[in-house]
Order: structure tokens, then C-alpha cells, then sequence
């Protein structure tokens, strides 16, 4: 829902919006047109800061649009799109400084870019494009390193879409009303999954399929940042949207980031990646599935197929119902060695995998304290799995926890007590309305005629 200015005053509410353009804030502090200062002002009051890097190829690209002739060349675009990283990564900084410090700094990137070396930058000369004017320093290396302190987490995103209901082309039809509509994503994929952002080997979750709403992340940002999920300073999620037409409540929220936790803690003992479901109709068909449909088709990628040093996962058997292995081979000598595996379990409420020992009696009798090659890969790919579970009925979505019914205070009844003789005994009136057994029809009185009487007397007299 937009808020217009009319609306949050009616509501006791306030919106301030400022902003500055890029050159202004690469500028030194103590020049006169340098929009640095003004940052500090804006946000010295805030008890939290989110900053998010969203929308600079289309400012990049808007900008190449009006440029005269056949637009920049690739060396300005590129400067151009530095120049704008920087200014984030300034004004990022001198907010977070500003800010208070007991309030979160929630940093809101594409998964594609790491948490310490966002956009290629590098911490040794600075990382900036224009480093020495910040202040006398250099510009921040990252997001993260520009918002660095307590009270920091990082929220990832992957493929973004949707339009905000403020923009003048959203609408909730795709090609606008038809005979038979079709809605935007925003609208059908409102549920969303929380995951952690790094494996056990530290590689990310998110794959290249990975989709997100931009109206989801908006929200799980404020909510990260007021502190309503009890988020914990160095944490690292993900967020997925599903297929759904009803998005997360208060409830739902905090039991995803309590998931994530628990997930976090469950893997320094071993456990690769866990799914919850509400259900599971078919345990033998999910575990078929997995082994005869997806575990093959993820093995055969170039990710995992082509590994050609040292061990790399060959293939995968379902040993019995609800359970599936996938192994680790490496080929020493023309000879093959089991080095590892990864053990896949089902059953009714979801899905738990864990890294387990190889052979014994070739050395690797040991569950290995390293990550497997490839194992970041499956267990991405296995997240996403879980997604498709239920996309395909495979599995359902977990119910909502129930809520706590209100209880109900009912009134006293108070009764009047009359003595006898004060009461009057009235004769029952009957009312002259129209009973409810008689319609219109019957409220009078009727002759009763019998139908074809008239047409027998006329043929008596012939």
C-alpha cells in the first residue's frame, strides 16, 4: 500500500526524503558543494540504517539514453558506474557514523556480490574510483566495510522484480484486464523462504534461478532493522520469494529467521542444509524424485562435471525409503577411492542432509572436516529442490503457527426480578399482520374454483 503525504499526517506519520547526486559526494567535506555534511544531518536522528544497492545499470543505462549521438563509450560507462558505487559507499558510511549506535545497519545486496569485496573492489588502494577525497581517506572497499561495527547484518536477494504500487506503470495485470487476467509475480509469489547466505564451505545459496520481490525484501529490511526478528549482529541470509498469493505475518517472519539460526548452529555439527514441510503425502515418490530425477540432472552440470582434480561426486542410490546417498569418488592410479559421502534423508515434516565418511579401509573413515568438492553446489541446488517439492505437490508449504485465541470475557447477567403481584396478566393480542405461513395470495379469504369447469358446461349444452 502507498502512503501519500495526506495519509501519514492523518495518521500521525511523517516522510522526509532527501538526496543527493553522486559527484556531490565524492566531493571533499569541507567544500561548499559537497552533499557529504548533509548526510550527517539527515541521518543523526535514525535508529537504524539500510542500505541497499539496487537500480545503478538502470541509472547507468537512463543516463546512456539521453547522451547525444550513439551514447558513451565502455570506458565511461564504466566510470560512471564506479563513480555511483563509490557515492554509495560514502554515503553509507558517513550514515552508519551518524546513525545510532545501538541501532541495525542492514546491508541489502545481490547475492552475486560478496559481503567483503563488493563490485571487485579492492581494500588495498581503497577500492574507490576517485580514493583520498572522502574526508582525507579513501573510499570504503565495500558496503559492508563502510558499515562496519556492531549491529550489522547482510540481507541477499537474487533475480529482483516487481514494480511498487508508488510507481505510475504498476498494475496488478500483466498487458492490463483481459478476459482472462494474468497477474504479476508480485502478486502470486508473496511467500518467501529464508535461508542462510553461505554453505558450510562459504560459498553462496542463491543460484542463478533464484528470484526475489522487491515489496518481500523491502519488508524483510525494515523488519531486520527494527529489531523485531531479534536479529543478531553477523548474520547472513538469503531471501527467496514462492509461489503464493498471501505473504508472511509477524508469526511466519520470526519463524524463518529462527530456522535460519537453528540451521547455522546445526551445521558446525555436521548437518549440510535442512527443509521444513507441512507434509509429505508420498515419502517414496519425493525420495525417487530426488534420486532418479534430480540428483542425475544436477551431477551432469558443468559445475560438478567438471571437476577434474581430485575427488568430485560420481553418482547417487536410494538405499532404502527415504534415504539417499550421493558418492565421492577419486581416481588414484586407475584405481577409484570412495572419499566421502553426502546423505540425503525424507520423511513426513522435510528433507536433512549430512556430510558423511568414506572408505574405511582406504583411508577416509572419517567424516572429513573440509568441505567435499562440489558440496556447496549440491546443497544450493538442494535448496532449491525443496522449492520445487512443492511446486510439484511432492511436499506442502509448513503451516502457519496457530494463534492464541482471545478469550472472551463475557458480561455478567443481571436479572430483574419482579414481585408477583405487580405483574399484570394481559390477554395475548393477536396481532392483524399477516401470519409467516400465508403469503399474499392466502391472506384473505377464497373461493375455491375448480380449473376446466366452464369449458365442461359449454360442452353439455352442445
Amino acid at each position: 500500500m502507498s502512503l501519500d503525504a495526506a495519509t501519514m499526517e492523518s495518521i500521525s506519520g511523517t516522510v522526509e526524503l532527501a538526496g543527493a547526486q553522486a559527484d556531490t559526494l565524492l566531493l571533499p567535506k569541507d567544500d561548499s558543494s559537497s552533499a557529504v555534511n548533509a548526510v550527517a544531518s539527515w541521518c543523526s536522528a535514525a535508529d537504524g540504517v539500510i542500505c541497499i544497492v539496487d537500480g545503478l545499470e538502470e541509472s547507468v543505462a537512463a543516463v546512456n539514453a539521453q547522451a547525444p549521438g550513439k551514447g558513451l563509450d565502455f570506458s565511461e560507462l564504466e566510470k560512471m558506474r564506479n563513480a555511483m558505487m563509490d557515492a554509495i559507499k560514502i554515503a553509507a558510511q558517513e550514515a552508519t557514523s551518524s546513525a545510532s549506535k545501538d541501532g541495525m545497519k542492514i546491508a541489502v545486496l545481490p547475492a552475486d556480490v560478496d559481503g567483503d569485496d563488493e563490485e571487485g573492489a579492492d581494500k588495498g588502494n581503497g577500492g574507490g574510483l576517485l580514493s583520498g577525497f572522502f574526508g582525507g581517506g579513501d573510499v570504503p572497499a565495500s558496503v559492508t566495510d563502510a558499515m562496519k561495527g556492531n549491529n550489522l547484518a547482510i540481507l541477499r536477494y537474487g533475480e529482483l522484480f516487481g514494480i511498487p504500487e508508488s510507481s505510475p506503470e504498476f498494475s496488478p495485470f500483466v498487458g492490463g484486464p483481459r478476459k482472462y487476467p494474468v497477474f504479476r509475480d508480485e502478486y502470486t509469489m508473496r511467500a518467501v523462504r529464508i535461508d542462510p547466505s553461505k554453505t558450510a564451505s562459504g560459498n553462496t545459496m542463491l543460484g542463478e534461478n533464484t528470484r526475489s520481490s522487491r515489496l518481500s525484501v523491502g519488508e524483510a529490511a525494515v523488519r531486520m532493522a527494527n529489531k523485531s526478528l531479534g536479529i543478531k549482529s553477523g548474520m547472513d541470509v538469503s531471501l527467496t520469494s514462492l509461489r503464493g498469493m498471501q505473504g508472511p505475518d509477524d508469526e511466519e517472519w520470526a519463524g524463518e529467521f529462527n530456522r535460519v539460526q537453528e540451521t547455522v548452529e546445526k551445521s558446525m555439527g555436521g548437518e549440510l542444509f535442512s527443509a521444513t514441510f507441512g507434509s509429505v503425502p508420498s515419502v517414496e515418490r519425493l525420495s525417487n524424485w530426488i534420486a532418479t530425477k534430480w540428483a542425475p540432472a544436477v551431477l551432469k552440470t558443468y559445475d560438478i562435471a567438471g571437476i577434474r582434480v581430485g575427488a568430485r561426486p560420481v553418482y547417487a542410490s536410494q538405499t532404502e525409503e527415504g534415504k539417499i546417498e550421493i558418492v565421492w569418488q577419486e581416481l588414484k592410479d586407475f584405481k577409484t577411492f570412495l572419499v566421502g559421502k553426502m546423505f540425503i534423508e525424507i520423511n513426513e515434516t522435510g528433507i536433512v542432509a549430512k556430510r558423511g565418511a568414506g572408505d574405511a579401509n582406504a583411508g577416509y573413515g572419517r567424516v572429513s572436516s573440509k568441505p567435499l568438492a562440489g558440496e556447496d553446489i549440491l546443497v544450493r541446488r538442494l535448496s532449491e529442490a525443496a522449492t520445487q517439492a512443492i511446486d510439484k505437490g511432492l511436499a506442502t508449504k509448513p503451516a502457519p503457527p496457530k494463534r492464541r485465541k482471545k478469550q472472551v470475557v463475557e458480561a455478567p447477567v443481571v436479572s430483574t426480578v419482579v414481585s408477583a403481584g405487580a405483574v399484570d396478566t394481559l390477554e395475548p393480542v393477536q396481532s392483524k399482520s399477516v401470519s409467516s405461513e400465508s403469503g399474499p395470495r392466502t391472506s384473505g379469504a377464497r373461493t375455491e374454483r375448480k380449473r376446466g369447469g366452464k369449458r365442461r358446461r359449454e360442452e353439455k349444452k352442445d
